[in-house]
């Protein structure tokens, strides 16, 4: 699961955890953009462990695949989520 989708599923918009997020000058509030940039980006410990803060759960939770339909591939060790064939 993504960060947005984790976001999203604790009933927050990116826009309300923007909002709650320490911008670059120590402030409260950055924007949607900003957020994106950073969740899209590689964020630094301390935006994930802010972020996990907001949505109340540990960074662990927020960094967790949902582990339905995933496998480990025994040759390289990458991570897969089986989709379902519906033939079209």
């Amino acid at each position: 699961m993504s960060i947005k989708e984790q976001i999203q599923k604790r009933g927050f918009t990116i826009s309300q955890v923007a909002a709650l997020m320490t911008n670059k000058n120590g402030e409260k509030g950055m924007s949607q953009s900003s957020l994106s940039q950073i969740i899209n980006g590689n964020p630094s410990l301390d935006k994930l462990k802010e972020i996990a803060s907001i949505l109340g759960i540990s960074v662990s939770e927020l960094l967790r695949e949902d582990e339905e339909n995933m496998f480990t591939c025994p040759k390289c060790g990458a991570k897969l989520k089986l989709v379902e064939d519906t033939g079209e």
